[in-house]
Formats: structure tokens, sequence, C-alpha cells
């Protein structure tokens, strides 16, 4: 994407998927297990990587038809293309359109710095957490083996509202040092710890950031 009318054809391909998927949810409601509800969304990620318009197709509707005409309306008359999922500026900005693609960047950049921050300030909580107690942990690993799944470190937390998995290589359970141990929570945390969701959700965020400016 280098300029604003690309990433509008981008945003504009993408948005035509996400409404897709919302109306195929609403009509099959809970009759899609969480692996199919998976399947499904990953469409929409796969549509992300891909630059708007590739093989000649776009999603639901031409796209490029009514960005065009915009472009028009504003004397602008060069042909919109898509060749990368990410902006990139390619020269000095000059007109009013090329300044809102940079303010379009900078909004990446701030929330980019925005989740690095959040990531900061979890990553010092859990630096400052210990490890449970012997019987926690049996109970834990009791837990997780009696579903099959592997554990890694466990790390007891002051000040936390609920258990979380934290980490994207060597994820770790994170669980509140004061509460009593909450079975159902903790093997919620372990589901995700199996699916490598923490590796999800940084690619999650990473489109979030690229799509900031995009309600769908």
């Amino acid at each position: 994407m280098f300029d604003i009318w690309s990433f509008l054809l981008q945003t504009l391909t993408i948005s035509g998927v996400a409404a897709l998927i919302l109306l195929i949810k609403a009509l099959f409601k809970d009759k899609l297990s969480p692996k199919w509800q998976f399947a499904v969304w990953s469409v929409l990620g796969i549509i992300m990587l891909l630059p708007a318009g590739m093989f000649g197709r776009y999603t639901l509707f031409r796209w490029q038809i009514p960005i065009e005409i915009m472009k028009s309306f504003f004397g602008e008359y060069s042909f919109t293309r898509v060749l990368f999922p990410i902006p990139i500026i390619s020269s000095i900005p000059r007109t009013q359109f090329d300044w809102l693609f940079v303010l379009y960047i900078l909004g990446i950049v701030i929330h980019l710095f925005s989740y690095a921050i959040s990531y900061v300030k979890l990553h010092r909580a859990v630096r400052r957490g210990d490890e449970p107690c012997e019987e926690r942990r049996r109970h834990i690993q009791t837990l997780a083996a009696a579903h099959g799944i592997k554990l890694g470190r466990i790390v007891e937390v002051s000040g936390l509202p609920s258990a979380f998995v934290y980490g994207v290589f060597r994820p770790a359970l994170v669980i509140p040092a004061e509460n009593e141990l909450n079975e159902k929570i903790v093997l919620h945390e372990l589901f995700h710890l199996k699916n490598r969701d923490t590796l999800w959700s940084v690619v999650i965020c990473a489109f979030r950031c690229l799509h900031w400016c995009n309600p769908l």
C-alpha cells in the first residue's frame, strides 16, 4: 500500500469478507464448533495478507470502481493498485491525501507502541512472580495431565484478578497468588496454552494495528 487510496481498497476488501463471515455466524449461531469458527476467521486473516485485487478478483464487490470514482472528484486519475498488504511511504508527502496516508501510518505506530508498553508492564509483573507451592503445582499438573496438556512454567503473581497465559515461545501459566485456585479458569487457560493462543494473539494485534481505523 503506497497511498491512502490503496489502503482504502485493501480495507474495503477486508470489510467485505468480515461482513460475510459475521453473516455466516449469525445464520449458524452456535452450530459452528470452535475449530470451524477458527477456520472461518482464518479466511479473514489470509485475505488480510493478500493484496486486494490479487488474481483480478474482489470479495463481494468490485471495490475499485467506487474508489476510482471518488478519486476523479479530487482530480486524481491514477490507477489504484495494492502490491503489498502493509503501508510503505514511497515519496515525500505533497498532497493532502499523502499526509492522510502519513496520518494512517502514524496511527499504526501509536497502536504498536501502546501494545509494546502493555507488554513491558506485563513482563515486569510476571518477573516479580514466584513459583507456587508444591500443593498448587501438583494440583495444576494433575489437571493438565488429565487433558493431555503439556505444562511449562507456573508463576504466581500478587494482585491479579484472574489467571492467564503469558509468553509466545515459552508460554507460562500465571495465576493469582492470593485467590483460591479456580479449576475452571485454570483449565480454560491451559487450553489456551495447548492451542498456542498467545501466538495467535500477536498476529491479531498486528492486524489490529494495520487496520486500526476499520471498525470491522
